[in-house]
């Protein structure tokens, strides 16, 4: 996702971009169909993993875990 909000931003600068590789591969000078839906594909996928590592921390909590996994920097 980073690398789409530094493109979008370069964009938004007026900056042309040339990827070499991955769904936008070819020349851009301005934002696109498929830049948008990427954008929003990342944006939402984002939003998922955090709100799954919510929902992980809490039950983590509810069962005492979360500090004791934290303050042994074991990952479980």
């Amino acid at each position: 996702m980073e690398g789409l909000i530094v493109l979008n931003d370069l964009f938004q600068q007026g900056i042309g971009v040339k990827v070499l590789e991955g769904i936008a591969a070819g020349e851009h000078t301005e934002r696109s169909l498929i830049l948008d839906i990427a954008l929003a594909l990342a944006e939402d996928r984002r939003r998922d993993i955090i709100r799954k590592t919510k929902n992980g921390l809490d039950a983590a909590r509810a069962r005492g875990r979360a500090q004791l996994a934290a303050a042994e920097g074991n990952p479980r």
